[in-house]
């Protein structure tokens, strides 16, 4: 049924576009394009924030003593928040680029909700897929490079994050009273490369099913655990998404704050750092609720505002110069503690399990408890998921292949055909384990599934 969520999404941006590019009138345009805008927030804020909204003021009405408001509970259509996004791109890219709008339905509706997209993402710009849509090459080599990157991304999924999905699904799932700080730093940790294997994972299976019909879709991540802060954390970490507030929230809201503030300092912070706070505090607030109806992950998105704004402090200068090691300690120590807000299904929760962390609250250490989670697939799996989080194995790769580069020409056939047999056995033997995988799991959604 919620089909037509997306047939809607696609008329109103699609009539939308045309609207604009055909209205003369330049106010009349501009109110075609916030009425646009206004109807695709419109479609999110109902689905995704109705009924954080009505448990809210039922708390209001509780206290005051009054009748609270029942609504029937909304499901969240599958990929709303990305094809929303998405829609947002087209109607900006025309209104601000003058871009021509798709005049053919098809090539629209293509746009907006090609599958491999529609759900999680990338969140690709029209003027990125447009001429794709217009004009693209499928080739062997293509085709290839898709099933390898297919490939990689569902091993990522399956392999590796459903095992540390399950200890992390697990010690959340516990009381409070009956953690402990080793096991929730374990819980935590292992939630912190399970988000990241599974989104990039799912990143990699769009890319790779992209290529088989031609497309090249844009990169989402780069290896953005070896950050050494959080700004540069946003640099690597769903790129398509951090690109997006930039442009369409950030740049504008510091741009509007820039103009209205004097010139001058304020409570002895230059004007532009003023702007920056206060333009970041609004984007990751907002970005935090496009990630979920829920308080935690309001908290989470202020939090991660507070952070870049005081880098943007003599705090970020401070530990720019600092011993290297140092500032990745930083973002490590920030990016786990966040992830667990992040996971926490309540605010009292994540506070409680934050506190256990630090030896507050929680029960005493029984390190003979850790033995039931520290099995052996745990543990490997845990040592390729830090790994892999590197640049370990690309490294080890690039230095094979510019090794073979230098060989002389009978050897670097043989390398080179060798290599190929080895890397199509390498597939078929993962695409085999991963079936065996699930069929013996019943549940293997995505993560960013929810959001």
């Amino acid at each position: 049924a919620y089909l037509l969520v997306l047939m809607g999404s696609i008329m109103i941006n699609y009539l939308t576009g045309l609207g604009m590019f055909y209205e003369q009138n330049t106010r009349r345009r501009q109110r075609i394009f916030v009425l646009g805008i206004v109807l695709n927030l419109l479609l999110l804020i109902i689905f995704k924030y109705t009924n954080f909204a009505f448990n809210n003021v039922n708390v209001l009405t509780n206290i005051f003593g009054l009748e609270p408001i029942y609504v029937n509970t909304i499901i969240l259509p599958l990929g709303i928040s990305f094809y929303t996004f998405k829609a947002i791109t087209y109607l900006v890219s025309i209104v601000g680029e003058e871009k021509v709008p798709r005049t053919n339905i098809a090539d629209f509706a293509l746009y907006l909700a090609f599958f491999p997209q529609v759900i999680a993402g990338p969140i690709d710009r029209y003027n990125v897929l447009l001429p794709q849509i217009k004009n693209r090459t499928i080739s062997i080599q293509k085709f290839t490079s898709g099933v390898k990157r297919f490939t990689l991304g569902l091993v990522k999924k399956v392999i590796i994050s459903s095992p540390l999905a399950y200890v992390a699904d697990q010690i959340f799932s516990r009381p409070i009273d009956d953690l402990s700080t080793p096991v929730v730093w374990l819980g935590a940790i292992s939630y912190t490369l399970q988000v990241y294997y599974d989104f990039s994972g799912y990143t990699d299976m769009a890319i790779g099913l992209g290529r088989l019909f031609g497309f090249e879709f844009s990169e989402n991540f780069n290896f953005p655990y070896i950050s050494r802060s959080i700004r540069e954390f946003w640099v690597r970490w769903h790129i398509t998404l951090s690109t997006w507030l930039r442009d369409y929230l950030f740049l504008p809201l510091a741009y509007s704050s820039y103009k209205k503030l004097e010139k001058g300092e304020y409570l002895g912070i230059r004007k532009d750092t003023v702007t920056y706070i206060y333009a970041t505090t609004i984007t990751f607030l907002l970005c935090g609720m496009w990630h979920g109806a829920a308080w935690t992950f309001i908290i989470w998105g202020l939090t991660h505002g507070l952070l870049l704004s005081l880098e943007k402090t003599g705090f970020g200068i401070w530990m720019e110069k600092r011993f290297r090691p140092l500032g990745h300690i930083y973002f490590l120590l920030s990016i786990v503690l966040t992830f667990v807000i992040f996971r926490s299904s309540t605010l009292s929760q994540a506070f409680g399990l934050l506190g256990i962390m630090f030896g507050i609250g929680g029960r005493v250490v029984y390190w003979p408890e850790m033995l039931e989670y520290l099995d052996r697939e745990y543990i490997t799996m845990l040592i390729i998921a830090i790994a892999g989080s590197t640049t370990i194995f690309v490294n080890i790769l690039n230095k094979i292949n510019s090794r073979t580069q230098y060989r002389l020409t009978g050897m670097r056939h043989v390398v080179h055909y060798g290599s190929s047999i080895v890397m199509i056995l390498g597939i078929l033997m993962a695409l085999f384990f991963v079936t065996l995988t699930l069929v013996s799991v019943t549940n293997n959604s995505f993560i960013y599934f929810k959001f």
